[in-house]
This record gives C-alpha cells, sequence and structure tokens, in this order.
C-alpha cells in the first residue's frame, strides 16, 4: 500500500511539473488586419491592437472581444490571413437553386448572403 501511495505522489509531481513547464511557453499572436475561417465560414476582422470582431457566414457580428492570443486565430489550419487579393464566395437560395456572387474582400457583406469560401487572386492574370 504504501509503495502505491508514493508511486501516485510521483506520478502526480512529474504530471503537474511536466505540464507547467510545457505551459511555460510563447503564446503565439494574430497580427493580421482580418482572418476567414474556411471551416465555419466565419470572418474576423481586427478592431483594436489585441482584438478582433468574430462575423458569422451571414454578416451578423458575434463578439468583438476575441483576443489576438486565441489559438484558433493563430495556429489553426483552418484559418487563412486575408490579403487584399482576395474574394468572397457568396450564397443564396433563390428559386429553388443556389446562386453565388464574387465580391471583393473590401466590399460589404451583402445582406440575405452567406458567406461560403474565400478565393484568391494570386497567379491569375486580370485584363
Amino acid at each position: 500500500m504504501t509503495k502505491l501511495f508514493y508511486f501516485i505522489s510521483i506520478f502526480l509531481f512529474f504530471g503537474i511539473t511536466g505540464s507547467a513547464i510545457g505551459f511555460a511557453g510563447t503564446k503565439q499572436i494574430a497580427t493580421g488586419e482580418a482572418y476567414f475561417d474556411v471551416a465555419t465560414g466565419h470572418r474576423y476582422i481586427k478592431n483594436s491592437e489585441t482584438t478582433y470582431a468574430e462575423y458569422s457566414q451571414k454578416g451578423k457580428l458575434l463578439r468583438t472581444d476575441v483576443p489576438n492570443t486565441q489559438p484558433h486565430l493563430s495556429t489553426s489550419k483552418y484559418i487563412t490571413k486575408i490579403d487584399r487579393g482576395y474574394y468572397m464566395v457568396y450564397e443564396k437560395k433563390q428559386n429553388q437553386m443556389i446562386v453565388q456572387q464574387i465580391l471583393p474582400v473590401a466590399n460589404d457583406h451583402p445582406e440575405g448572403w452567406r458567406c461560403k469560401q474565400l478565393l484568391s487572386a494570386e497567379g491569375y492574370e486580370t485584363d
């Protein structure tokens, strides 16, 4: 019984110490002006040096206080930094069909449309 107590004590000590050491690393910080989550269709727009505003697929403001240290913004594989050369693909159901429109990221979110995708103009030539 005493050996079991010592084993558990040692296990807990090293487990807590190891996790504390692992947590001591630096946090990633999101620094871009805007981000797009390809999994949810949400858009994040910088509103101060330390926070972002989160918008839904329909353009509805969800939160204004998303911290720039949130792991989702800084390290997620689903987050894409939005630059000027990007376009947003919007969809809307109309007459039993899905209609799409593509607008530059600088445009406002069109009312009644859902943001479904982010496109880059990189690699395409314009006339």
